[in-house]
């Protein structure tokens, strides 16, 4: 009954949002506009209490139809100790991986790209009801023309601010475990591939944590990027997100 609810909840905050959905068709009419489906499924393993193994497995797709995209990202995550601070509520890690992301192009070739990465996370302040995260990751990809197999080498930065403000079920019993989570990223392209060149994220959503194993987000976001193989043509993206993460153990 408790999970059925945390479902409802979910769905009509989302279904809400996408109202967004009317604004964008109107100004697609004169702008370079898109609208793009994601969704991924995230699972972790435990190794031991600092260190996660994990992998992301994702679709995504575009409208107008230009391409499809999928993608699995494996990595690692270790917790590290507190040497300063220690009273303050913070959490450091660092993480690394390597993702291949595969694109199947409508009009010209598909693309394949490989991405080593390396990242660093701060959780601060890391409070029951609020936890605000900084990201920063370092890039190096990868992006080979399957028609020739052509390699094309870029790298990017990368920084997240994320916000996540928790409830607890203090008014309503059923809404403990509902979440809401806003974020904005910005991308620095160091060296640019041909195609995806993010330069701005931001979204906003609802997630639910249903147990200690399962939990679930769908967010709506705003993307601006390069993202095409023409030189100086940049897009304006609607992104509607849905997320499903499984904890192993």
């Amino acid at each position: 009954m408790l999970l059925h609810t945390k479902f409802k909840i979910i769905l009509l905050i989302f279904f809400s949002i996408l109202h967004f959905n009317v604004k964008a068709q109107e100004l697609n009419q004169s702008s370079n506009l898109t609208e793009q489906i994601w969704s991924s499924y995230k699972m972790t393993y435990r190794l031991n209490n600092t260190t996660n193994i994990s992998s992301d497995f994702g679709f995504r797709t575009i409208s107008p139809k230009y391409w499809n995209r999928y993608y699995v990202n494996p990595g690692i995550n270790i917790t590290l100790p507190k040497i300063m601070f220690k009273k303050l509520q913070y959490k450091e890690s660092l993480s690394g991986g390597l993702a291949f992301f595969y694109t199947d192009n409508k009009d010209i070739s598909d693309r394949l790209e490989i991405r080593p990465y390396q990242g660093y996370t701060l959780d601060w302040p890391n409070w029951k009801r609020l936890r605000l995260r900084h990201y920063v990751k370092l890039e190096e990809r990868f992006e080979l023309n399957t028609n020739n197999w052509n390699n094309n080498f870029g790298m990017r930065f990368r920084y997240l601010l994320d916000l996540n403000l928790k409830l607890q079920g203090d008014l309503l019993a059923e809404a403990k475990g509902i979440y809401f989570p806003m974020s904005i990223e910005f991308f620095w392209n160091l060296i640019g591939v041909k195609q995806f060149n993010d330069v701005v994220r931001t979204s906003a959503g609802v997630g639910a944590v249903f147990n200690r194993k399962w939990k679930a987000e769908a967010r709506v976001g705003y993307h601006y990027s390069r993202d095409t193989i023409t030189e100086d043509f940049s897009t304006n993206d609607i992104i509607y997100q849905a997320k499903l993460f499984f904890t192993i153990n």
